[in-house]
């Protein structure tokens, strides 16, 4: 009885250390390819929110430049391709006379711009 109880212990102890965590890998490098999923939109009273959106990429290379399908700062989404620099001590991003700074979690990136009330962008990886 007792080697019965000991081996139906140790069963539950190995089922319950089963290790059930997304194995997707997280990269800590901001290289690659990232594509928008929301926009802070605030209204000016800082009560704003982050809202699903879409048509923006970032593409972040391994030399310090960063490609925007669009032009990089707020604004129209038809807009050329714009191309600028970026700087992993700092963490700014400089395209076209407009500076943001962002903040790499996992395979999450947020970006910010200065505005006059909040406003900043959300991104997920895509390569």
């Amino acid at each position: 009885m007792k080697k019965k109880l000991l081996l139906l212990t140790l069963s539950m102890t190995l089922i319950s250390c089963y290790n059930d965590d997304d194995n997707t890998p997280i990269s800590k490098s901001i290289v690659g390819n990232w594509e928008l999923v929301a926009m802070l939109a605030d209204p000016g009273d800082g009560s704003g929110t982050f809202q699903p959106a879409t048509g923006k990429t970032l593409q972040f290379t391994n030399q310090g430049i960063v490609n925007c399908n669009v032009s990089f700062c707020f604004g129209s989404l038809t807009q050329a391709t714009s191309t600028g620099t970026y700087d992993t001590t700092t963490t700014t991003i400089n395209v076209d006379n407009c500076t943001g700074t962002y903040v790499l979690n996992g395979n999450n990136l947020e970006v910010s711009h200065f505005c006059i009330e909040p406003c900043g962008e959300r991104y997920v990886r895509v390569n």
